[in-house]
């Protein structure tokens, strides 16, 4: 695979980020991993959404990308297939909050309290997205909740780390 591998940089992507963070606190992987990426002639740079148009247009023939785009992206035809790793995945949430600046929180809250409903994990699926909401079935591509295995990641620890992560990250790439 030297040189047809596609993947986002965490300088610019928080998914990839997370993702970073959870390989090289995993033992089995560490830097070690990226590393092994950089001789095999990873190049990351942007988002998911570039990686996902690498893979999806010929130019790489692997890339580490979030779920959601290939498996939707695939049932509309594309000509990609999605891998969830034995070893495991990151999980990338789709985080809310409500400022404590709201001009109107009450409306924010009713907001928060429609998107974790069952009517709004519905809509996060119909949009491809694997729902939070156990009683909301997955989109079609996707396996079963209890299939897919989550990595240990730890927010405090990525948070305390980031700066140093981000930096030996671009040692490794040269970024």
């Amino acid at each position: 695979a030297k040189g047809k591998l596609a993947m986002p940089s965490p300088l610019t992507s928080g998914a990839a980020t997370i993702h970073m963070d959870a390989l090289t606190a995993n033992p089995d992987l560490g830097w070690a991993y990226y590393e092994g990426l950089a001789d095999q002639g990873a190049n990351p740079k942007g988002g998911n959404g570039g990686t996902y148009k690498a893979v999806a247009g010929g130019e790489k023939l692997y890339g580490f990308v979030v779920d959601f785009l290939p498996i939707r992206e695939k049932l509309k035809g594309a000509p990609v297939e999605f891998v969830f790793p034995e070893e495991g995945v990151s999980a990338v949430t789709e985080p809310v909050a409500i400022l404590s600046t709201a001009q109107n929180p009450d409306a924010a809250k009713a907001f928060v309290d429609f998107l974790i409903s069952e009517d709004g994990q519905k809509l996060a699926a119909s949009q491809g997205y694997l729902p939070a909401h156990p009683g909301v079935a997955a989109p079609e591509g996707f396996p079963a909740r209890d299939r897919i295995k989550l990595m240990d990641f730890d927010p405090a620890t990525a948070l305390e780390q980031d700066q140093a992560n981000k930096m030996k990250f671009s040692e490794i790439f040269g970024g």
